[in-house]
């Protein structure tokens, strides 16, 4: 297996903890350098709750609940937007409850363009983002309806 170096790791990935207010709340990432995250994963460090994944291909208003079988929900309350340096939520408990503290890992993707495929593919993404340093994509697609279909 062929890994990558990454000399500046906060230039791809950062964690940050944070306090819920229940209104408009800025997340600034801590890091040493500044990064607008593409797929933010956020949990409640006190709570059995949900954990909730939320990407910049889809938009930052979706989100999916990773240990659920729902399909993905739009709240226009939760993540609301992702920031150069961080990320702003809304007045949603699912992620923003007053008092309560999170935490959230956050990715960088990054390219929208590019991708190539193999050939062999029977399904083409109709969006994405992707870090091939980092090793981090996230792709959109629809299915055909064929069973082994390749992405």
């Amino acid at each position: 297996m062929a890994y990558t170096t990454i000399d500046n790791p906060e230039l791809h990935f950062q964690c940050k903890t944070y306090t819920g207010n229940n209104s408009t709340n800025a997340i600034t990432l801590d890091g040493s350098e500044n990064m607008q995250p593409d797929f933010v994963w956020t949990k409640n460090r006190g709570s059995s709750g949900s954990n909730y994944l939320h990407d910049a291909v889809r938009g930052a208003t979706y989100v999916i609940a990773s240990n659920a079988t729902d399909a993905q929900t739009q709240f226009s309350n939760g993540l609301t937007s992702f920031n150069s340096d961080g990320f702003t939520l809304g007045d949603w408990g699912g992620v923003n409850s007053n008092g309560n503290t999170f935490v959230s890992w956050n990715w960088k993707g990054g390219t929208t363009s590019g991708i190539t495929t193999n050939g062999s593919t029977t399904i083409t993404p109709s969006a994405y983002s992707f870090n091939a340093t980092a090793g981090i994509a996230i792709l959109q697609y629809t299915g055909n309806s064929t069973a082994g279909a390749k992405l």
